[in-house]
C-alpha cells in the first residue's frame, strides 16, 4: 500500500512539476534546402549532457525540446539565442513563409511568436535569451529566414560568442558563432524551407 501511494504520489508531482511537450502524434516536420552563413553549420548533433540547462538555447537531454522547463514556450517550430555577453544587445529575427517577422506581444497570421526580447523587455533578469516558437497547429509551408544580430556591444568585449538552437518537428539542431560590430561580421542569417 505505501508503494501504491508513493507511486501515485511521484506521478502527480512529477505531471504537476513537468512541461510535457509534444503530446500526442508528433507532426510529420522536416527542413530542407538550407542555408547557412559562410564558415557557419547548422547541425543536427545532440550529445545527452543530463538534465536540460535553461538558457543557453540547447537540447541537453536529446529530446528535441530546447530548454524546457526554463520558463521559456515551446512549440513544434522553436528558435532560440543565447549568448555570453551580459552589456551586449544580441537580436533574434524569424520571418515565416508568408515573409511576416516575429515580435514581441503578438502572433504573426502563422502564429509564430517572440516570448523575449533580452534585454529590452525587463523581464529577462540577466539571462542572455530570446525566444520564437510556433504558438500552435501547424507551421506554413515555405521558406523561413532566422537572423541573429548584434544590435549593440555595450560594455562588452568583442567578439560575442552566441549560440543558435532550432527546433523543427521532434528534431533540435545547433550552431555556435561569434558576432563582432561591422557590416560584414554583426550578423548570420540562416533560411530553410519547410
Amino acid at each position: 500500500m505505501q508503494r501504491l501511494f508513493a507511486a501515485a504520489l511521484f506521478a502527480l508531482l512529477a505531471s504537476s512539476c513537468l512541461e510535457v511537450p509534444g503530446t500526442g502524434k508528433p507532426a510529420e516536420v522536416a527542413m530542407r534546402d538550407v542555408s547557412t552563413p559562410v564558415g557557419t553549420t547548422l547541425e543536427q548533433a545532440c550529445t545527452p549532457s543530463g538534465v536540460e540547462m535553461c538558457f543557453d538555447a540547447v537540447d541537453n537531454n536529446c529530446n528535441g525540446v530546447i530548454d524546457e522547463g526554463c520558463g521559456l514556450h515551446t512549440g513544434i517550430l522553436q528558435f532560440a539565442i543565447a549568448w555570453d555577453a551580459a552589456e551586449a544587445d544580441v537580436n533574434l529575427e524569424v520571418t515565416d513563409a508568408a515573409g511576416e517577422v516575429a515580435q514581441p506581444g503578438e502572433a504573426t497570421t502563422s502564429g509564430l511568436y517572440k516570448d523575449r526580447d533580452c534585454p529590452r523587455d525587463g523581464q529577462c533578469f540577466g539571462q542572455n535569451i530570446e525566444n520564437v516558437f510556433l504558438a500552435g497547429g501547424e507551421p506554413e509551408k515555405g521558406r523561413y529566414k532566422v537572423v541573429v544580430k548584434l544590435e549593440k556591444l555595450g560594455g562588452a568585449t568583442a567578439p560575442v560568442k552566441v549560440r543558435l538552437g532550432v527546433r523543427v518537428g521532434q528534431r533540435s539542431y545547433g550552431s555556435t558563432f561569434d558576432l563582432s560590430p561591422g557590416d560584414k561580421v554583426n550578423e548570420k542569417a540562416f533560411e530553410f524551407t519547410l
